[in-house]
């Protein structure tokens, strides 16, 4: 495992970006984080498969829900030190597991739910198993009705969620642009931002500035803005 430490009053986002890269690079893009309130020590835990636009989204306050949202809307993210703990070859059952061994051990105050978003870590039954397997065969349905399924399946279930054009997010500084993040489809803007697609479109057709946390950002698809 590999475990990244960051003072949020002191590593900028940028630095948080390059070290998050630097780590998918080397092939770890999975595991579980930390946001640790530093003024009353509470904090929230969560599990990801890919690091990059989890913690990127809660920079942009589009992934943070509930108390912890409110929480960073509060205190501010230099009130903050993010963990990082990167699980080489992680699967999702495993980072999972991690995120409710500590949701378990520690009952963080700012997680709304005390289970993490997976059977993961549960013990059934033999009875329950049983169920669960029936139902399963009585839900079967026709290649056919399957394959409407699957084309109204969103998210990474969906064969064009890694595939497009890339979309490129920039600061915009009196004279200069700054490349803050890279996505690689219309959908992942939209759904990491919180954006509309259809909004998202206009902003790029006509060159539209936007706030994130107060500062003035553009969309575009080209990689050099100039």
């Amino acid at each position: 495992m590999t475990v990244l430490f960051f003072d949020l009053a002191i590593s900028t986002q940028a630095q948080v970006r390059e070290a998050i890269n630097i780590q998918a690079k080397a092939g770890h893009t999975a595991g579980i984080y930390f946001w640790i309130n530093k003024v009353n020590g509470n904090y929230y835990v969560g599990s990801t498969m890919n690091f990059y636009n989890r913690i990127m989204s809660y920079f942009y306050l589009t992934g943070a829900y509930g108390i912890i949202r409110k929480a960073l809307q509060k205190y501010g993210f230099e009130s903050f030190s993010l963990v990082l703990i990167f699980v080489p070859d992680a699967s999702k059952d495993l980072v999972l597991y991690l995120e409710q061994y500590m949701l378990d051990k520690g009952k963080p105050a700012y997680n709304i739910q005390p289970d993490a978003n997976s059977s993961a870590g549960r013990v059934l039954s033999e009875e329950h198993k049983a169920k669960i397997s029936l139902a399963r065969k009585a839900s079967k349905h026709s290649e056919g009705t399957k394959a409407k399924m699957s084309a109204s399946h969103i998210g990474e279930k969906n064969g064009n969620f890694n595939k497009g054009i890339p979309i490129y997010l920039y600061k915009v500084h009196s004279s200069e642009f700054e490349l803050c993040a890279t996505f690689v489809n219309m959908y992942r803007a939209a759904e990491t931002l919180g954006i509309a697609r259809s909004t998202l479109h206009y902003y790029m057709q006509n060159i539209t500035l936007f706030k994130i946390n107060g500062l003035n950002h553009i969309l575009s698809r080209k990689k050099n803005e100039e």
